[in-house]
């Protein structure tokens, strides 16, 4: 059984092996020690908080495999995206010319540098080992182990966020990789904004990961950037995903999340946002007691797979489990509660996938 549950100090070596792997994709990851100490300590710090209104916190969690305390994956959650300084990213336009005399009436899609998002919570730092992923041999089973870690480190971090909202903001968002290939070249980025700033697309996603971001302020264009003006290379990409986040776009946008009115300011990836009443897990998650039974009978109810939520003496954690809900009771055999180290009676969170 994967469990997801808040990072610890002593998990930095799994953390930072799982980091050098991610590479460009995540640089909310940062391949440094000292870095993700650092990440790792102010989740600990904002766990322990009583937090009334969202502001400075990180959240920090890892997919840990139960069978040999494995960390196969990671997953954050900052509360206010632009606490520390404003979150930039370009918003989709559309600018209207229109000349009377001529009698032309043109409609042009532009991007503007915008920190609208600054007051947004944000996901980030996902990441899955990619032996658990998406390798062409794998059989069928290991990439049902895929999707189940994809599913459960996206939901999981949301079912958190609606177990405390006072944590966090009203509105939500994510930001996924856009298009770069396996040398590092993402064509939104060689066609925009290295003409602007002379860095490769890893050394300006490095150095926004580990340092302050106001050097996009400093450096990156204020004045909207006219669409057809730009590469045609670089259009082609706009608001893509990569390749390996296809199945993560799928869950947020089940969710209710939408990707029309921004995209990153590096790779013009998409970013994902939506008012968190909005979405389908704020509206179907419900609370539970649990019951523990030797065995269910599935000739009186057939099991379902439920994502569950619990906060105990270990803290908050999620995992999928197999059982039946009836009413405000879900019935799991002793086998599972034993595998989720859960309690008889214990409340939690869940929602019916």
């Amino acid at each position: 059984m994967m469990i997801l549950r808040p990072a610890r100090l002593n998990d930095i070596e799994s953390i930072l092996a799982l980091a050098k792997i991610s590479g460009p994709m995540v640089y909310t990851l940062p391949a440094d020690r000292e870095a993700l100490l650092q990440k790792i300590e102010r989740s600990i710090s904002a766990f322990e908080q009583d937090v009334f209104c969202p502001g400075e916190e990180f959240y920090f969690f890892v997919l840990e495999d139960s069978r040999n305390k494995k960390l196969v994956g990671t997953g954050a959650i900052n509360a206010l995206a632009g606490y520390e300084a404003p979150f930039y990213a370009f918003r989709n336009d559309t600018l209207i010319h229109s000349s009377r005399q001529l009698n032309v009436h043109s409609r042009i899609h532009a991007l503007t540098l915008s920190h609208d998002l600054s007051d947004h919570s944000q996901l980030c730092s996902f990441y899955v080992l990619p032996n658990v992923t998406d390798s062409s041999q794998a059989d069928p089973s290991e990439q049902d182990i895929y999707r189940h870690c994809l599913e459960l480190i996206t939901l999981g971090r949301l079912l958190f966020m609606t177990t405390y909202p006072e944590r966090f903001s009203r509105n939500w968002m994510a930001v996924l990789p856009g298009v770069f290939d396996n040398n590092g070249r993402a064509p939104f980025w060689e066609h925009v904004g290295r003409k602007f700033i002379n860095l490769n697309y890893h050394q300006v996603e490095e150095h926004h990961g580990t340092q302050a971001s106001t050097f996009i302020a400093e450096l990156m264009p204020h004045h909207p950037l006219y669409v057809p003006l730009i590469a045609p290379e670089a259009q082609s990409v706009m608001g893509q995903n990569h390749p390996r986040t296809e199945r993560q776009c799928h869950l947020l946008s089940e969710q209710g999340f939408n990707s029309d009115k921004y995209v990153e300011i590096f790779d013009a990836g998409p970013i994902f946002a939506a008012p968190r009443h909005a979405l389908d897990i704020w509206q179907k998650k419900q609370s539970v007691s649990l019951k523990i039974k030797e065995s269910i009978n599935n000739k009186i109810k057939q099991t379902h797979r439920y994502l569950i939520g619990i906060t105990d003496s270990q803290g908050f954690r999620s995992c999928f489990i197999e059982g039946v809900l009836q009413g405000e009771q879900l019935h799991v055999t002793q086998e599972h509660a034993h595998q989720a180290h859960l309690t008889q009676d214990q409340s939690l969170w869940c929602l019916a996938l």
